[in-house]
């Protein structure tokens, strides 16, 4: 056997790992062409402004789904794409997407106890309601509610919330996020899993065999106020047109207030704060309310093609040209609504969500494509429709990859570029997952900056955006989000602004460009993202996921 031997550094950096924990990654020497450093420095402020400006106009109405703007969008992308000497694939620079738009016309939600007591909810300011099934018309005549916690099943947690209770036909009331929200040893404390976002609860209630979901809505466990969910829930709504291979369904996907919830719980005799104490513990199990509810949903419902716009840029390799580096960025907004209240017409431009993503994508697409070098691989540029709606679009394609994914070496996602001014942090989303993290920590001794875990953790952006989906699919991934120490602020302005972004324009109207938005952090997040995009193009080896993580590439 032999004997392990350290110097003096390494045996300090060995008990400095046991004092505080601190992982230890190993890291590698990365070059950068001259080449491509030339490349890069093409991207510019003004290109990055005057894309976004463009894609947030009320021109383009708020870019929804299989409208006007929409595709007016996919035609201004896909000829950047050709004007910056990207390829077709098959013929075409789109990729049709089936889609299922549905518009659920106000009505009430009436909850019903064995007393004959009623408690009636208003559509849009306390509850939203959509039909899973994708149907015009569904009635839900006194079917009973069940408080089913986290409505969590996870053996690995040690965690399941529908222990013991059949709830085959009945609707569930459900708490969003994961237990660890309020207990940090169990789960992964406030760092979001899976298991806490709501697409996760629809999921497995449908596994269940729930008719129905009902969301409890607070801003600390959504993170997010009430408004956002009013703005992405009501109005029209998109879902993957279905066929015989699709993954069971809920009838109803709702969100409630948390005043609605007291409500309800109150009716069937219940606390809700007594409830939520029960649903911290693993012992826990479902507890019906002694309520039923009661709605009839009627929604305006067609089916669309909304496309992903695809621009391919092949490799120079012979060996390798057949495999690709794939870069998302989500064009779809939210497009025109009437808000309720006034009768206005109201367009939700998503300049930070998402035009400016595109925009940088535009400008990787144009720098790349305009130069003489390729890098090994191919590159596959991406814009995806409907991420909004629940990343359908990248769901879609991965489903149906233009490029098999076992060829895909890895996804860079770009989902709300950095507009307030350069930073010395980046947070690369997903990155710490994969043996993409040493490339990408090796870029960034290179660049001076430092790579950073999440700084909102709580938030589970890494579930959020289109990436996650070639996550599930088994391409090592990440999402370049920008960081927070903000060049010639000073400390937590960066966090402040997007705090403040995040209270007052996400998902809402007033998500256009600000005059105090500064591009040179959009520029050095493009920058960025082209190097990675690069170098991981460029190396003879395929990236992949580390030893235990969940995802992992499917075998062929």
């Amino acid at each position: 056997m032999k004997t392990l031997r350290m110097g003096v550094a390494g045996w300090w950096l060995l008990w400095l790992v046991i004092q505080i924990g601190m992982p230890v990654r190993a890291t590698e020497t990365v070059t950068v062409p001259a080449e491509v450093r030339a490349i890069v420095a093409r991207i510019q402020p003004a290109t990055l402004r005057a894309h976004t400006e463009l894609l947030s106009d009320d021109l383009f109405e708020g870019r929804a789904p299989g409208t006007r703007g929409g595709l007016l969008t996919a035609k201004y992308i896909a000829a950047q794409f050709q004007t910056s000497g990207l390829e077709p694939l098959g013929g075409s620079y789109f990729q049709n997407v089936p889609i299922v738009n549905l518009r659920a016309i106000p009505t009430t939600m009436t909850f019903r106890a064995a007393s004959g007591a009623t408690v009636e909810l208003t559509y849009g300011t306390e509850f939203t309601a959509q039909s899973g099934e994708c149907l015009p018309e569904v009635r839900f005549d006194d079917v009973p509610v069940v408080f089913a916690g986290y409505g969590i099943v996870a053996p690995e947690y040690d965690w399941n919330d529908y222990k013991d209770v059949d709830v085959r036909g009945k609707i569930v009331m459900l708490l969003v996020n994961d237990p660890g929200l309020h207990n940090p040893s169990i789960f992964q404390g406030r760092t979001l899993t899976y298991y806490g976002r709501w697409t996760y609860k629809y999921e497995e209630a449908a596994r269940q065999g729930a008719r129905g979901v009902l969301l409890i809505h607070t801003t600390e466990s959504a993170t997010y106020p009430w408004q956002v969910v009013q703005s992405s829930n009501t109005g029209t709504r998109s879902e993957l047109v279905r066929d015989a291979n699709s993954p069971p369904v809920v009838a109803l996907k709702s969100w409630i207030t948390d005043d609605a919830a007291v409500r309800i719980a109150r009716l069937g005799g219940k606390r809700l704060a007594t409830l939520i104490e029960q649903a911290e513990r693993r012992d826990f199990r479902p507890v019906p309310l002694d309520t039923t509810l009661s709605l009839h949903l009627k929604s305006e419902v067609s089916t669309l093609e909304s496309p992903n716009v695809v621009g391919w840029l092949p490799g120079r390799d012979e060996k390798l040209r057949d495999e690709c580096v794939v870069v998302t960025a989500h064009y779809d907004h939210f497009g025109v609504k009437e808000d309720p209240a006034s009768g206005q017409r109201l367009i939700y431009r998503g300049a930070l969500d998402n035009a400016s993503g595109v925009a940088a994508l535009l400008a990787m697409a144009e720098a790349l494509g305009k130069s003489d070098w390729r890098p090994r691989r191919s590159v596959l540029f991406l814009s995806v429709t409907a991420e909004e709606q629940g990343l359908l679009g990248a769901q879609y394609y991965c489903e149906h990859p233009l490029i098999p994914l076992e060829k895909t070496a890895a996804n860079i996602n770009l989902d709300e570029v950095n507009v307030f001014g350069r930073t010395r942090d980046f947070v690369p989303l997903g990155a710490e997952r994969s043996t993409l993290g040493k490339t990408i920590d090796a870029l960034a001794k290179l660049e001076g900056l430092v790579m950073k875990p999440d700084p909102f953790p709580q938030n589970g952006s890494f579930f959020r955006s289109d990436h996650f989906c070639f996550a599930k699919a088994g391409v090592p991934c990440l999402s370049l989000n920008f960081g927070v120490e903000v060049e010639g602020k000073p400390e937590g302005w960066g966090k402040q602004r997007f705090d403040t972004y995040v209270r007052r324009d996400y998902h809402q109207p007033t998500d256009t460009i600000q005059e105090d938005w500064d591009f040179r952090g959009a520029a050095q997040h493009a920058q960025f993202a082209l190097l990675i995009v690069a170098t991981v193009a460029d190396d003879p080896a395929m990236p992949d996921w580390l030893p235990g993580e969940a995802f992992q590439r499917r075998k062929t």
